[in-house]
């Protein structure tokens, strides 16, 4: 199902997946958080602050205070990646995967902004969290509408 999943991994922290249409993982939190509602937020700012952002080539280690935006770099082994910071540097969310090309890490880029834009288009009715409706019962597996 489309939208965001959010869980606690090993460590009990809580993070979430952004799923496509088919179900794929697109993109994931940058950092596990101690408190589902801050969680939440994280999801609810990428919501708000990813469609709009622009694009940067960066190198890999590269520190920048541009954001927000998506950085794209090449990794030491070679594959394209992705990962969007906020404006204080902190990295929101990140690629579930590495790609082939530049050409492919920026396409991937394009398809979660349009994402984003639908979700946020879908939720968007009277709403203040950035187009983010948290789920209304059942957690990541329940009812609710991103579960």
């Amino acid at each position: 199902m489309k939208g965001f999943n959010f869980y606690q991994d090993k460590s009990l922290e809580w993070r979430w997946r952004l799923k496509d249409d088919n179900g794929a993982i697109v993109a994931d939190s940058g950092e596990g958080y101690n408190d589902r509602k801050d969680c939440e937020k994280g999801a609810a700012l990428f919501t708000t602050l990813g469609p709009n952002a622009p694009e940067r080539k960066v190198s890999r280690d590269e520190e920048s205070g541009h954001g927000p935006e998506w950085e794209y770099f090449e990794d030491k082994a070679g594959e394209w990646r992705w990962r969007f910071q906020a404006k204080n540097n902190k990295v929101l969310a990140d690629g579930s995967e590495g790609y082939a090309s530049e050409y492919n890490v920026t396409r991937a880029i394009q398809n979660v902004k349009a994402l984003l834009r639908e979700i946020g288009k879908q939720n968007s009715s009277g709403n203040s969290g950035g187009g983010y409706i948290p789920p209304s019962q059942g957690g990541s597996t329940g009812g609710g509408r991103f579960a």
